[in-house]
């Protein structure tokens, strides 16, 4: 899989000097609907012993992809930048983030009596494993058993943050925090969900919840269970969704939450369709790139303080 999307993000980074509403090919664009901040300051800091944290802010993205092989029906989703300051390199480490996570990547059909059809195909990596996109109940957001997000059992929890010019989240300039210490105390990490789009088969459908918080890193285990949501007390949290769920009778994605499909009205497998690794990657890398490669606009924001 590394090897497949080094490859695609060879073949893509030709097309990727346009900006998030143009094309990148006279086929194909990315289009950017809203984008949404979420600003801590840390008032209550002498009462959490954690004064060395100036910030923590979550930018949520709100996006379609069109491919030119589907001009009609794009791929919709949602996408965050997680990114924290502190008031020295030194203290960088002293936080961690950890993600929370609920909901389903599903798929939806309707027969030809009419009735809709719901099954579970798609998988993710969790906790050491790759189990079905699908969670009743609130779970931590990891592919190890360390519960900080982008964590890495060789590299540490730390290594892979990145940082970049100030206000730039451009891939040809950023770096990680383990290879090049930053000039200025701010590290970030993206999140781009699975997308939802319509086949000719059927519709992908994603529900998902999640909860992004950050901790005082001694606070966070080196190593527990994907259940164990409840392992610390938060500096804050901030909530978003990633919510598109077709409705067969207007036709179109809906962003209210919608029930899940259940276990036993599903077919669920734990081997996920052939192409979709290659669809996933090559919608988050171009979604991706043209999210930070693009000139940022000015954009109504959002404090929570």
């Amino acid at each position: 899989m590394k090897n497949l999307i080094c490859l695609l993000w060879f073949w893509l980074v030709p097309f990727l000097a346009g900006n998030a509403f143009g094309h990148f090919t006279a086929k194909g664009h990315v289009h950017t609907h809203s984008t949404t901040k979420q600003v801590y300051s840390n008032p209550d800091c002498q009462n959490t012993d954690s004064c060395d944290l100036k910030r923590f802010t979550l930018t949520t993205i709100v996006y379609e992809v069109w491919f030119s092989d589907d001009p009609i029906r794009p791929t919709y989703g949602n996408g965050v930048i997680m990114e924290y300051e502190t008031d020295s390199i030194a203290a960088l480490e002293n936080y961690a983030i950890v993600q929370f996570k609920k909901g389903c990547v599903f798929h939806s059909s309707k027969n030809g009596a009419g009735k809709i059809d719901r099954n579970i195909n798609d998988v993710v990596p969790s906790f050491g494993e790759r189990v079905p996109f699908c969670f009743d109940d609130w779970v931590i957001d990891s592919q190890d058993t360390d519960p900080a997000y982008n964590s890495d059992p060789k590299y540490g929890r730390h290594y892979l943050l990145r940082w970049n010019k100030p206000g730039s989240y451009d891939n040809r300039t950023q770096r990680f925090y383990g290879a090049q210490k930053p000039r200025k105390p701010v590290l970030y990490m993206t999140d781009y969900p699975a997308g939802a789009f319509v086949t000719g088969t059927g519709v992908r459908n994603v529900s998902l919840e999640f909860k992004t918080c950050i901790y005082k890193a001694n606070d966070v285990p080196a190593e527990t269970r994907r259940d164990d949501i409840h392992f610390a007390r938060p500096l804050t949290c901030f909530d978003w969704r990633n919510v598109y769920v077709y409705d067969f009778a207007k036709a179109s994605f809906q962003t209210e939450l919608a029930d899940m499909p259940r276990r036993e009205e599903t077919t669920t497998s734990v081997k996920a369709p052939p192409l979709d690794p290659f669809l996933a990657a090559l919608i988050g890398l171009v979604c991706f790139s043209f999210l930070i490669l693009r000139k940022p606009r000015r954009q109504k924001d959002q404090y929570l303080l």
